[in-house]
C-alpha cells in the first residue's frame, strides 16, 4: 500500500465517526449511500468518500473541450462510498443530469502521471482536451460563485 493510500485511508478511518452520525441522520438514502448493503457474503458496511480540505463534491468527467479559448467540462455530479471493509470497493452514484462547467481562469487541475503511479502532476485546464485520462474519470471539484471550477483533483483508484 502506498504512502498516498495510508494517508487516505487514515483520513477515512479518522472521520467515520463524523459521517456515519451525519449519514444516520439523513433521509431517503440510496443502496450506495453510507449505510450497510447487502452482498454476496451477508452485509457490507459503506460510508462516505473521504474529501480532502476545501473540497465539496464529486463528478465523473464525460468529456472536455474548448469553446471560445475556454475549457469546458461535461460532469455528472455524484455521490460516493466506499466498503469499510475494503477501501478498493467503491461505488459512486449520479446525482442529478450531466451538465457542462467552465474551468476558471487560473483553476488548479491535478491528474495521475501514469495509471501505475500515485504521482499527481498539475495540468493546464487546456489539457483536458486532448489526452486520455489514465486513471479513472472520478474527481473532486469545487466552484466559485459563477459555477466555474476552480480546482479539481482526480481520484486514486487501484
Amino acid at each position: 500500500m502506498s504512502y498516498r493510500q495510508i494517508t487516505a485511508a487514515a483520513a477515512v478511518l479518522a472521520s467515520t465517526a463524523a459521517l456515519l452520525v451525519a449519514a444516520a441522520g439523513s433521509s431517503g438514502a440510496s443502496p450506495n449511500d453510507a449505510g450497510v448493503r447487502a452482498g454476496a457474503a451477508g452485509t457490507t458496511a459503506w460510508q462516505p468518500c473521504y474529501l480532502p480540505t476545501g473540497y465539496k463534491h464529486f463528478f465523473e468527467l464525460k468529456s472536455a473541450k474548448n469553446v471560445q479559448g475556454k475549457t469546458v467540462v461535461r460532469v455528472t455530479p455524484e455521490t460516493c462510498s466506499v466498503n469499510t471493509e475494503n477501501d478498493e470497493d467503491v461505488s459512486y452514484t449520479p446525482l442529478g443530469a450531466a451538465r457542462s462547467l467552465t474551468i476558471a481562469p487560473g483553476a488548479s487541475v491535478e491528474v495521475f502521471s501514469d495509471i501505475n503511479s500515485t504521482t499527481m502532476e498539475s495540468v493546464a485546464p487546456a489539457w483536458l482536451v486532448s489526452h486520455k485520462l489514465t486513471n479513472s474519470p472520478h474527481f473532486y471539484y469545487r466552484v466559485n460563485g459563477r459555477n466555474q471550477i476552480t480546482a479539481m483533483q482526480e481520484i486514486y483508484h487501484p
